[in-house]
């Protein structure tokens, strides 16, 4: 195994794990597709789970293995002029990237304008350029022998761009009818990508494959963290590695973060140590409360956060018996809100009639917040008391 230099854990935001940990079925199935041309019910997928729990590194997994097949492979976000920047960017800078012989057979089907290296000049006006004309052009150059794989990640329940992602849906659901080799997947929260399929022109994602992502399982964490530091050549002392575990709680972004910080505590040692770990524990924590928890709570509606703080008197899963009590509100008002922010991905279902948190540490940091203490700051010395602001002349 060829060693990493510095630390192998990637916290930063869009950095691909070294190691992908969990939905190795999933993983192992749509790589077949990019080999055997075999679709089955993989046209298109649905890839939902909470931030941080990996959706966009298993998008890059997917892009990574369609490269390697020979697939065109157009990847960006839902944010607002989509089909603009696919149509006069992405595409034109995919055919860019044809080899030779694709670029022979795109050149003769007349949609764009290519130069004698068969790079794109211009496209031509006849008809207007629309997205599904490009999709099946595109795969009928590829000749049976790749196909295109479209990767939309964060869709958000915003008005405007769910009509723009239903219209891309739509062109492509139209390519496919025509012959072309496509895989299209979505990836976002499952309460926006439910809003998507009730647009209009989305009926074929409604029987997309789903991909959900939760928490990874405690092997799963161990294994990830193990092979991980392996790359860069540590292993891990038995207590390090529990503790790590326990930290991360098998939320991915976590589980890298917490790693990274570990590993930096004590980067020349040959193994991580539990002190290292316990170095690693506060910091992780404040900065996924930071960086993900306190902003998942500030976007909750009133009644969500009405929700959780009837959760959070529990140190263990609740009763939705009992918060309903809490709220003092029928049995169905309170249904609502448990079915929205299990969609949301930030608690879940934990046996008949009970609830629990799944984003780790979301319920100690609200418990917080009703304790009044969760902006309590110890007041920095900085000097600043030997200088006053001057009033106003």
């Amino acid at each position: 195994m060829t060693q990493h230099s510095g630390s192998p854990f990637t916290p930063g935001y869009g950095k691909k794990p070294l190691v992908f940990g969990g939905h190795e079925t999933d993983l192992a199935e749509l790589r077949a597709v990019f080999t055997t041309m075999d679709f089955g019910e993989n046209h298109s997928v649905l890839v939902s789970g909470l931030r941080g729990a990996g959706k966009t590194s298993f998008l890059a997994e997917l892009e990574d293995a369609a490269y390697e097949a020979g697939w065109i492979v157009i990847s960006d976000n839902a944010s607002a002029g989509l089909m603009d920047r696919l149509m006069d960017t992405t595409i034109p800078a995919e055919i860019n990237r044809l080899a030779p012989r694709a670029g022979v057979r795109l050149a003769g089907l007349g949609v764009w304008q290519l130069n004698a290296q068969f790079e794109y000049v211009d496209r031509q006006r006849e008809v207007k350029p629309q997205l599904r004309r490009d999709l099946v052009a595109l795969s009928r150059a590829l000749a049976g022998d790749a196909g295109i794989l479209i990767t939309i990640d964060e869709v958000s329940s915003g008005k405007v761009r769910l009509r723009e992602l239903s219209k891309i849906a739509l062109e492509v659901s139209h390519a496919l009818k025509d012959g072309a080799n496509v895989m299209v997947v979505f990836a976002g929260i499952q309460v926006s990508l439910e809003d998507l399929l009730e647009q209009e022109h989305t009926t074929f994602l409604r029987r997309s494959r789903e991909v959900q992502f939760q928490r990874l399982s405690a092997p799963t964490t161990a294994q990830v963290l193990t092979d991980t530091a392996a790359i860069g050549g540590r292993t891990f002392e038995p207590a390090g590695l529990t503790l790590l575990v326990s930290i991360s709680q098998g939320y991915p972004y976590l589980v890298q973060l917490a790693g990274d910080y570990a590993w930096r505590n004590n980067p020349e040692a040959p193994t991580i140590t539990e002190a290292d770990a316990e170095s690693a524990h506060a910091r992780a924590v404040q900065a996924i409360e930071s960086r993900v928890i306190s902003r998942v709570y500030s976007d909750l509606s009133e009644k969500d956060r009405e929700f959780l703080h009837a959760m959070a008197q529990d140190d263990d899963r609740s009763k939705i018996a009992d918060i309903v009590v809490r709220m003092g509100q029928s049995d169905q008002y309170v249904q609502v809100y448990k079915n929205r922010l299990i969609k949301t991905g930030y608690v879940q279902s934990a046996g008949h009639g009970y609830v629990e948190f799944s984003l780790p540490y979301l319920g100690a940091y609200v418990r917080r917040q009703l304790a009044g203490d969760g902006d309590d700051q110890p007041r920095s010395d900085d000097g600043w008391d030997e200088y006053p602001a001057p009033p106003l002349p």
